[in-house]
């Protein structure tokens, strides 16, 4: 199975799978403080790890039993690990109620007690689903609510009070997003006045009322060419632009492709994905749409079907109406006949060229809703999160991890959060920062009734700080993996709520850049007295030799040697275990060495 497929095409987990920092052979890529003194000494620091069960199944194609479980805790514990933190994600159904009564929170809870470490459940609010690829449309869409849907198609991940709610996620601000129709002109847009050589005769229309079983158009059309200026970035200037207008398109057909029969390495069309095309309305004003990033087919999406165990966790499979669809080769070809993605997981800046790629396809109007990212500012939505604390506490954990960053993402991010309540707080105001701050301070609500709640069982919070909080993504075509409309009031989480903090998001940012945000959050936590963190970059974290460690090695000795850190996190256990030929768990040896020798 092709990492594409599994990081890009259906759970786009770029986060997990994408991007190194670059480093010297000489230097740190932070700034090392000897220790002093002050009691946080090399002996003194903790080691930490934390598994993403999920991540277990996609590396081994397996589920966990007590005696796997036993083995994790076993290995762990053989490192110097003293906590293991779990993600629990209810998007999948592992913990719902299993046949015999295995609880999977509750037995690993246990063994990693049997084994003398702490066990943590780490939780991610806003992850709620719809970072999947989209499903056509077509394919069946129950009653029960166990999936999401938008004009994209059918997102198969999602948690069942997400899928019940869709209208409590993050809203997208009105006037921005609808489509009344029709559509009368086509621009396709160069990003510069020079000749191409992309002509009328090499292009051709194709519409449908769904993202799927395109249609030829054989109405009315005229072409002609221009040279006029458009907002390129940096700055303005001429552009060379092919019109395709008279166009009288069926008034409910949305989805419209543009073929051109030009594809092959010297193409000359090319602009910011943005900019390349613009949809008109008979009134001549721009009407809002969202480009596909891509053709799907069937055999990519199957593909994850069947070798990474969707048809025993993911809820949208199980149902018998979805399998006697999506597993009929033929059935199923007929949905994914010319079906585009549209889960908007490139940047609306990165280049594109028509004659190059061979089309492009839009969908008139914009997702309304950002399906996954649910909105603090409802009641129910920060009860529904309390749920999932307290689901954590009935099982025995020790303390609850909460984690902002998540995978659900949109190119145009700074357009939600705009919901009813909020702009009934902000009276009228739809600026940034007003947006911003009301945004973060129903997310600051939510971490102080956590707090209230996880303390009345005598546990204890921890809380991440991620690197997006202070400082954009380095990598550039990467989308963001938090909302963007928020005031993270992280200095308040510091010093008012949690009871320690893990950095997260070393990968994302060069090194002169990542050592701004460290110094700017130890300074905090170290003057707030809060033990903090360092959850180590996993890019190269695998079963392997200690010699093939050269990161991680820089990353456990400047936390050992560094004032500023109480611990270090491995993140995350299936990058460095696996399922052996006998069925069984192990962990690296490699990595038990390099821990022992540079951190312990």
């Amino acid at each position: 199975m092709s990492s594409k497929i599994t990081r890009r095409s259906f759970l786009n987990r770029t986060a997990c799978g994408i991007g190194t920092i670059a480093f010297s052979s000489t230097a740190l890529p932070f700034t090392q403080v000897s220790c002093t003194s002050s009691g946080i000494g090399s002996n003194k620091k903790k080691l930490l790890a934390t598994t993403d069960y999920f991540d277990n199944i996609l590396h081994g194609k397996f589920l966990f039993d007590r005696i796997h479980l036993d083995a994790l805790h076993k290995y762990l514990a053989s490192l110097g690990v003293t906590r293991h933190q779990w993600i629990l994600d209810t998007i999948w159904n592992f913990y719902d109620p299993r046949q015999g009564g295995f609880d999977l929170l509750a037995e690993a809870v246990q063994s990693a007690h049997t084994h003398g470490l702490e066990f943590y459940a780490e939780i991610k609010p806003f992850e709620g689903g719809g970072f999947s690829s989209p499903h056509p449309h077509s394919l069946p869409f129950p009653e029960k609510a166990v999936a999401l849907k938008d004009m994209r198609g059918i997102f198969p991940i999602a948690r069942p009070f997400v899928a019940e709610n869709p209208h409590l996620c993050l809203k997208r601000r009105p006037g921005t997003y609808e489509f009344k129709g029709p559509v009368s002109a086509i621009r396709l847009v160069k990003g510069d006045n020079n000749p191409t050589r992309v002509k009328p005769e090499h292009l051709s229309i194709w519409t449908s009322n769904k993202n799927n079983g395109y249609q030829l158009y054989k109405g009315p059309v005229s072409f002609r060419e221009s040279t006029e200026w458009r907002a390129t970035y940096p700055k303005s200037q001429v552009c060379r632009i092919i019109h395709i207008e008279g166009l009288e398109l069926p008034e409910n057909h949305k989805y419209i492709l543009i073929r051109c029969s030009l594809t092959d390495k010297d193409g000359d069309f090319t602009n910011e994905r943005g900019s390349i095309i613009e949809i008109i309305s008979p009134d001549g004003n721009n009407i809002p749409f969202i480009q596909s990033t891509g053709q799907e087919n069937y055999e990519d999406h199957r593909s994850l079907y069947d070798n990474c165990l969707y048809d025993d966790i993911v809820r949208y499979f199980r149902l018998p109406e979805v399998k006697s669809e999506f597993t009929d080769t033929v059935k199923a070809q007929e949905h994914y006949n010319d079906f585009y993605n549209f889960e908007e997981n490139i940047k609306i800046t990165t280049p594109l060229t028509l004659d190059k790629v061979g089309y492009i396809a839009v969908a008139c109007g914009k997702p309304e809703y950002m399906l996954g990212n649910l909105h603090p500012i409802y009641p129910e939505v920060r009860n529904h999160w309390l749920d999932m604390v307290r689901f954590c506490l009935d099982k025995g954990v020790d303390g609850i991890n909460i984690r902002t960053s998540n995978h659900t993402r949109s190119p145009e991010e700074w357009e939600y959060g705009f919901n009813e309540p909020v702009l009934e707080a902000a009276k009228g105001k739809t600026d940034y920062p007003e947006i911003r701050k009301i945004n973060g301070s129903a997310y600051t609500q939510f971490l102080r009734e956590a707090r209230e709640l996880i303390r009345k069982r005598g546990k204890n919070l921890t809380i991440h700080l991620y690197s997006q909080m202070l400082m954009p993504d380095d990598r550039s075509h990467q989308l963001n993996y938090i909302p963007q409309n928020f005031e993270w009031q992280w200095e308040t989480w510091v010093r008012e709520i949690a009871d320690d903090l893990e950095f997260r998001g070393a990968w994302t940012l060069r090194q002169w850049n990542l050592q701004q945000v460290l110094e700017t959050f130890s300074a905090v936590t170290r003057e707030a007295s809060k033990p903090f963190y360092f959850q180590g970059n996993m890019k190269e974290l695998k079963f392997q030799d200690p010699d093939n460690y050269p990161f991680t090695r820089r990353e456990l000795e400047m936390v050992k040697n560094d004032q500023a850190w109480n611990g270090f996190v491995l993140y995350e256990t299936a990058n460095f275990t696996r399922i052996n030929k006998d069925g069984g768990l192990e962990g690296s040896p490699g990595l038990e060495q390099l821990v022992k020798k540079y951190f312990i």
